[in-house]
């Protein structure tokens, strides 16, 4: 065999991942597979995305503690909010890969949602630019690699914040959660960008939030494309070597009633 082969007992510079199980007012509610930083964030716009909370003063406490394979994250929410919470009726155990493991029915998975006003898709005026400032703002992709990450643009295009992840959908709760806590303080967001696979939970996030557009550098499912449409949430897609991709109601006659019924396509059993 000519294959080599190199042993190096460092492994400081990978990507961390650790079981983080979510406890709200001593119920076990949820366990994610996250990168173990900005855990806050995590919290808050995670419970967000879940529509447990509306606002991060619905949070009374977090507290963060180690355990054998992770940690928990004691929340204390609201009473108020415990309503919402006990309609949920799930137990969430989410792998890096996907953000609606383990719901209990397809109503959960896919709600109905608020739906956004039409608006203009924000104008990429220099996409190559932009690439750059994702790469500058990726402080842990540039140390470990194999890692998502979530930014913030302002209306002019340019990156106010940046969140990463082992699993896209965390580091998207993980932005939110700071957009959330930090309303007051930050510019205001009407656009983010992930640096993954635009795949439906991404679009429940973002509706949820309440932005305009979402970015991504990997193209969209066919269900993310028509969840966006139904929510007039516009996506703009960035190949890798060509011009933009938009995918927007604005100014245009797109028919739902024409798309599949079916968010799967034909089904071949």
């Amino acid at each position: 065999m000519n294959a080599s082969y190199k042993w190096s007992p460092s492994i400081e510079h990978l990507v961390e991942e650790a079981a983080a199980a979510i406890n709200l007012n001593g119920i076990n509610y949820a366990v994610m597979m996250i990168t173990p930083d900005n855990i806050e964030d995590f919290a808050i716009g995670f419970l967000f995305s879940e529509a447990i909370i509306q606002h991060d003063h619905d949070v009374h406490d977090i507290q963060v503690s180690k355990s054998e394979h992770g940690f928990n994250i004691d929340v204390t929410i609201a009473n108020r909010c415990l309503y919402a919470l006990n309609n949920k009726k799930r137990r969430l155990v989410g792998a890096t890969g996907c953000g609606i493991c383990g719901v209990e029915a397809i109503t959960h998975a896919l709600p109905e949602l608020t739906i956004l006003p039409a608006t203009r898709p924000i104008e990429l005026l220099d996409v190559d630019a932009l690439k750059l400032q994702i790469e500058e703002h990726q402080l842990k992709a540039q140390q470990s690699g194999a890692i998502h990450a979530a930014l913030a643009l302002n209306a002019q295009g340019n990156i106010i914040a940046c969140r990463e992840d082992i699993g896209r959908h965390n580091a998207l709760d993980k932005l939110i959660g700071m957009l959330v806590r930090q309303s007051s303080s930050l510019p205001e967001c009407n656009t983010l960008l992930m640096t993954s696979r635009c795949s439906s939970e991404l679009i429940h996030k973002a509706v949820q939030l309440g932005v305009n557009n979402l970015i991504s550098l990997a193209s969209p499912s066919q269900l993310a494309v028509k969840l966006a449409l139904k929510y007039n949430l516009n996506i703009i897609h960035i190949p890798k070597y060509s011009v933009p991709i938009y995918y927007s109601n604005f100014q245009t006659n797109v028919n739902l009633s024409s798309l599949p019924v079916s968010p799967f396509g034909a089904i071949n059993v």
